[in-house]
């Protein structure tokens, strides 16, 4: 393990009589923030989330974030950034804890003297430059996400016979959404039929997998019109369009509004 697998940051910001708003962004590593003092908002993807005492947030790679503060507010706490050589060494189960399309980013910690007390000798770690200081970290890492995990967790019976085949849905529909678009073909890639497809998605996140394919290629819609300056047309192709016309009406369809006024919203937003 290299030290740049892990970098650490200090949240430590009082607004004056301006609000605050970071830069919209993403990255390609995955990010653990803990605010042990917190009153603002947390945006990942289009989504919002409060930060209060004691908030914990999971943000994976390529998700669109960014925090806004309203004056007179005070934010204290960490941000732990995590490599994707290095956050593939984690076992499943603790991976699953990172925002992704069906679980989201935010939780509320109740063991927050713990959790602090990670935190400050990651930081003693990383800014003190310990032998070993990586490794050391990376393990109370997976302790952090471990006891995260048993106070998350949903009881044995009240998991879905389909966990596995579910995750293993997302991950090709991860690596494919561009391109593959139908449930037949999904269901092909996992050697079933479309039908215990459809059911396996029902029994996990109460969707049909259409649904989910084609909220994915939304969102990715909105953070290419968001966050990147190319042109509509150039991201209906990146998106495996072949007509404008039609990620037009997809795009509204599923958003009530044109890509147009999307980004027009946003840049108002910003601006």
């Amino acid at each position: 393990m290299e030290e740049k697998q892990l970098s650490f940051y200090q949240i430590d910001y009082e607004t004056q009589t301006n609000e605050f708003a970071s830069t919209p962004h993403a990255h390609k590593h995955y990010e653990v923030f803990f605010f042990e003092k917190g009153n603002a908002t947390h945006f990942v993807d289009f989504e919002q989330y409060p930060i209060l005492d004691h908030s914990l947030f999971l943000v994976s790679k390529n998700q669109v974030h960014y925090i806004t503060a309203k004056p007179h507010t005070y934010n204290y706490g960490f941000v732990l950034s995590i490599s994707q050589e290095l956050i593939e060494l984690l076992d499943k189960d603790l991976l699953q804890l990172f925002g992704s399309l069906t679980q989201s980013p935010a939780y509320h910690i109740e063991a927050s003297q713990f959790f602090s007390a990670i935190f400050k000798q990651m930081k003693v770690e990383l800014t003190e430059e310990r032998p070993m200081n990586v490794r050391i970290v990376f393990d109370l890492l997976k302790v952090l996400l471990t006891y995260l995990l048993r106070s998350v967790e949903i009881p044995s019976s009240k998991r879905s016979s389909y966990e596995t085949s579910f995750l293993e849905f997302l991950s090709y529909l991860e690596d494919n959404f561009r391109t593959v678009r139908s449930v037949k073909a999904y269901a092909q890639l996992m050697n079933i039929t479309p039908g215990q497809l459809n059911r396996i998605c029902k029994a996990n996140a109460d969707q049909t997998a259409l649904n989910l394919i084609h909220y994915r290629i939304n969102l990715e819609a909105k953070r290419k019109i968001f966050f990147s300056s190319s042109q509509i047309k150039e991201i209906c192709f990146q998106l495996g369009f072949e007509d404008a016309g039609h990620f037009h009406n997809f795009f509204k369809r599923m958003n009530g509004k044109s890509p147009v006024q999307f980004r027009e919203e946003m840049l108002q937003i910003f601006n």
